[in-house]
């Protein structure tokens, strides 16, 4: 593996007699510590896996049908070359992997077992992601002292039973006495360990559901539920949250995309306006979600017109098809299209009055949602639905529903935009109203039904984060995603069929003799086996 960046970027300031020594560079520092590696580590993570331009959200948004974009992998077009796939291996294996290695290493000598276990639970969530995209990849021989740049692929099947092993140590790294301890070094949990500790659980318990279909997994998640010690509630969301300022550069990566420049980044899907807004005549028909004006901000209001002609328009709503070659694929709309909103990037919430977005128009420091407290639920609403684990599936999906919406409502409460009144928030008579009729839909269907019902409402919940819906839909099947080709408008087509797995990186395929470039509409994961 070729490791073309510096991991760590740290000063160190000396004397004017240390600075001047002809043999120490003080631009490049041979050590460093575990805090600065722990930071860099977990933005390397989020960034690679988010809704930023270089995040795997940006790009499997697409493919999951929330956003669509006019680059290359419209359509399904998807190689090796993409920025968000060079970008995610980069930051991944050159910085958060060769961080996290550094971290586990210093922290040894240092009997810092705190950072062992953080920087343990990291690694196995960072490695899971990369199987789920890509299947192999370079595991046993990648990030190794000395460096092996030319690592060979190991088999995805073989990678995951050890990452389940990488996080009991981890936790049992939490446990140990340790020398000292991440504090605001730690950007996900300011270093509480109780959160790390039931973040590794929970994560386990999302591997041992998508194992379901490959392995029999009850004993290993009942044992899981039986300990009671998951993520539980909001408070102990697995996020990174970002912050409003821009010198360093700190606000959410997909407000940036769509607010901090005149070249707005995602138009938002057709297919998923049509199904929060009960349009869609095959699921949620008739069913109007409240959480529209949180999710999508229209800058158009009054029927104003838009800069050219709209290749589709509903009222405000102004957006583009998926593999379209129609009106306005090239046509700008970016005082004019619908763009991401309050919920998923910090944007602005749509009160009606419309308006092109600005730097300044909504908060931009939520967190980057990772493995929130209602994704645990809708794992346990799946689990309990297929018989993997006992329970009341529609209790489950009831309780995953509300905790969705506790989580827009609580960005309600902590909004804070110059000249902005804070947005209302959701009544729990609206909340409780459509998650009646979602209910009602449920309660009508057969078995795949229901199925369909609990995963189209985790991919709706889930906006803004799409690694773990991409991995869902090879999975399950659900969400039905929209196909271009049978949706009888002339100008709509898809050019390849779906990719069940990502290219690898081209960098990496040039320089690493060990790693052949795939077909990724032919290779699956492991554990896909539709």
């Amino acid at each position: 593996m070729k490791y073309l960046l510096l991991s760590v970027s740290v000063i160190v300031l000396g004397s004017c007699e240390d600075f001047f020594d002809i043999n120490t560079d003080p631009n490049n520092p041979t050590t460093t510590t575990p805090d600065l590696l722990l930071t860099n580590a977990e933005l390397g993570i989020v960034n690679s896996l988010g809704m930023g331009t270089s995040g795997f959200s940006s790009y499997l948004g697409v493919y999951m049908h929330q956003v669509t974009r006019r680059q290359s992998f419209d359509a399904y077009i998807t190689t090796g070359n993409d920025f968000a796939i060079t970008q995610a291996w980069t930051n991944l294996y050159s910085i958060a992997l060769e961080d996290l290695r550094e971290v586990i290493r210093i922290a040894t000598e240092e009997e810092a077992w705190h950072y062992v276990g953080v920087a343990e639970i990291l690694k196995a969530y960072a490695y899971s992601n990369m199987v789920d995209v890509w299947a192999d990849i370079p595991f046993s021989e990648a990030n190794t002292t000395p460096a092996d740049y030319t690592p060979q692929l190991d088999e995805d099947a073989d990678i995951y039973p050890q990452l389940f092993s990488m996080l009991d140590a981890g936790v049992e790294k939490l446990e140990m006495e340790s020398s000292s301890s991440p504090e605001a070094d730690d950007l996900i949990y300011g270093g509480d360990l109780n959160k790390w500790r039931k973040a590794a659980k929970t994560i386990k318990l999302k591997l041992y559901s998508q194992l379901r279909l490959v392995q029999d997994v009850s004993s290993e998640v009942n044992a899981l539920l039986a300990e009671g010690d998951l993520i539980s509630n909001m408070s102990e969301d697995f996020e990174m949250a970002y912050v409003n300022t821009q010198s360093p550069e700190n606000r959410h990566p997909g407000y940036i995309a769509d607010y901090a420049t005149s070249n707005r980044t995602f138009y938002i899907s057709i297919w998923f306006y049509e199904i929060l807004t009960g349009q869609n005549p095959d699921i949620l028909t008739n069913i109007t979600d409240p959480r529209v004006p949180y999710y999508f901000y229209n800058q158009l209001a009054d029927g104003a017109p838009a800069e050219n002609p709209e290749e589709y328009r509903d009222g405000d709503f102004v957006s583009i098809y998926f593999g379209s070659t129609g009106p306005n694929q090239a046509g700008q709309q970016d005082r004019s299209q619908t763009i991401t909103g309050l919920y998923p990037t910090g944007g602005r919430y749509d009160d009606g009055l419309g308006g092109a977005a600005t730097p300044t128009s909504g908060p931009a420091d939520i967190a980057q949602r990772l493995l929130p407290y209602f994704t645990r639920l809708f794992i346990e609403a799946e689990l309990a639905h297929t018989g993997v684990i006992g329970g009341d599936a529609r209790g489950l999906l009831e309780q995953a529903i509300q905790a969705s919406f506790d989580k827009v409502n609580s960005l309600v409460e902590n909004y804070s935009v110059q000249g902005q009144a804070p947005p209302p928030e959701i009544s729990q008579e609206d909340i409780d109203e459509y998650i009646a009729a979602v209910l009602a839909a449920y309660d009508a269907g057969d078995a795949d039904r229901r199925l369909e019902i609990i995963m189209t409402q985790k991919w709706i919940a889930s906006f803004g984060y799409s690694v773990d819906q991409y991995n869902d839909y090879r999975r399950t099947g659900y969400p039905v995603l929209y196909d271009p080709n049978t949706d009888n408008i002339p100008f709509t087509n898809a050019s390849l069929n779906f990719p069940t797995t990502l290219p690898y990186s081209a960098t990496e395929v040039e320089l690493n003799p060990n790693v052949t470039q795939k077909n990724p509409r032919e290779v699956k994961v492991f554990w896909d086996v539709d």
